[in-house]
């Protein structure tokens, strides 16, 4: 199983202002350009230390190959927890269209306290064809004055 990062210049190495906003967040991914097989894990998106990750998911621009399913969420265990398909749970992407949300984690916000990415899990057949955009709305929940006086 290989992890392909294709989470674009950025890094998460900070937000882009000082206010507390949510703000979006996405990463257009052409799959063929690199062919995930069965189980690899797209790292999409980085997210910065003291995060609130309050949504994310796919669009499936271009139909992926056959039986391709597709999961988003968090993967690794840097941000003390994985779960791959927090906000997409199988989805079929052999079709072009916005995935829905995964009702059965209840499409949960998660907060990351060290870096880490939203990652894509190719599922179900290796995917030679297809372009997705992942998305995601965050915020900036590190402290304004973490000082020992509040």
């Amino acid at each position: 199983m290989a992890t392909w990062d294709k989470t674009g210049v950025g890094g998460t190495t900070g937000h882009p202002s000082n206010g507390r906003t949510p703000y979006l967040v996405e990463n257009t991914v052409n799959l063929d350009t690199f062919n995930p097989a069965q189980n690899d894990v797209v790292q999409a998106i980085d997210v910065p230390a003291e995060t609130l990750v309050m949504a994310a998911g796919v669009e499936v621009l271009v139909a992926c190959s056959s039986s391709v399913v597709l999961d988003v969420g968090i993967t690794g265990s840097t941000a003390g927890f994985s779960d791959p398909d927090a906000f997409v749970d199988a989805y079929d992407a052999t079709g072009a269209s916005y995935a829905p949300r995964d009702v059965a984690d209840g499409a949960p916000m998660l907060t990351c306290k060290v870096a880490d990415t939203i990652d894509v899990l190719v599922a179900g057949a290796q995917s030679t064809v297809g372009k997705i955009r992942v998305w995601a709305v965050l915020c900036d929940i590190s402290g304004i004055d973490e000082t020992d006086n509040n």
